[in-house]
């Protein structure tokens, strides 16, 4: 038992220990008390706002070419898909399989009031002949639709109009032939096999950065360069030395052989620069180059 001169000092030391532990704990609290209340206490707290949904934009592209590839199968058999697009029960008068739509797609599409349009869709047909046979022909259909974006009514059938003429060919600008077996086809030959045959290391052919991967699943087991021309000049021997950074456009026609030996022509319009002495694509034009022609530059 402590003497009472000790006991004071003591009661006085517990004393202040226990009170600075208290407003500690006072502190600490503090500001978890403070964002307490304050989440408590505010009025109305209403959760983050939510973004408004995009709006989406509608339109009977879709749903007319599928009208119009509808209407050119349908027979006085079978006309039931058409109560889809034209409410009123109209019946084809055609023969079964007397036509078949291979494949549609939309030429133009007008508004002339809101809620109201007027469609054309191209349409790949093959046609029945007196002698059996089915000729494939292009033809274009017409169609009117009303409707607000969730529900469509075709207020009209399916009405051949003219189709898109067609224009003359455009001059090219690769006036340069290459030798398919030179520098520059060497490389375009080692691109296209490790591009479309998955022969080679397609790195090899491609410059740094340039990004670029071959096409899956492999369409073809071969490939043969036709005809190869380039938008540049080169002086005799010059494609074989390239400084580095030249660039060449070239427009390649390859023949290219499926596993049964069956061949497709493709062309392709591409970009090579030189590094460290050889030809290397950097990209895959989208089009072309044409000709400038007089007021276009």
């Amino acid at each position: 038992m402590l003497p009472d001169a000790a006991v004071e000092p003591a009661r006085r030391a517990m004393t202040g220990r226990a009170g600075r532990t208290v407003a500690w704990m006072v502190v600490v609290a503090s500001p978890l008390a403070t964002v307490g209340g304050l989440v408590v206490l505010r009025p109305g707290a209403a959760p983050n706002p939510v973004p408004a949904a995009e709006k989406v934009q509608r339109g009977p592209q879709g749903w007319a070419e599928m009208y119009v590839r509808s209407w050119l199968s349908a027979s006085r058999d079978d006309s039931a898909a058409l109560v889809a697009f034209y409410p009123d029960g109209m019946r084809s008068e055609r023969e079964v399989g007397s036509q078949i739509p291979v494949a549609t797609a939309t030429v133009s599409t007008v508004s002339p009031e809101p809620g109201v349009w007027s469609v054309v869709v191209a349409a790949n047909l093959l046609t029945l002949q007196p002698d059996g046979t089915r000729p494939a022909k292009i033809t274009c259909e017409q169609v009117g639709f009303v409707g607000d974006g969730s529900s469509y009514a075709a207020t009209s059938l399916p009405t051949p109009v003219t189709c898109p003429a067609t224009a003359a060919q455009p001059e090219l600008a690769y006036g340069q032939p290459a030798d398919p077996a030179g520098p520059v086809g060497q490389s375009v030959v080692g691109f296209l096999t490790a591009y479309l045959v998955g022969q080679g290391q397609l790195d090899r052919y491609v410059s740094p950065g340039t990004s670029v991967a071959p096409v899956s699943p492999t369409p073809f087991v071969s490939v043969r360069l036709q005809d190869l021309r380039t938008h540049e000049t080169f002086e005799p021997g010059q494609a074989a030395r390239p400084l580095d950074g030249t660039q060449v456009r070239v427009l390649a026609r390859a023949k290219c052989f499926d596993a049964t030996g069956q061949s497709t022509l493709a062309d392709y319009p591409l970009t090579l620069t030189a590094r460290s002495g050889r030809w290397e694509l950097t990209r895959i034009d989208p089009v072309p180059l044409r000709e400038p022609t007089p007021g276009r530059r």
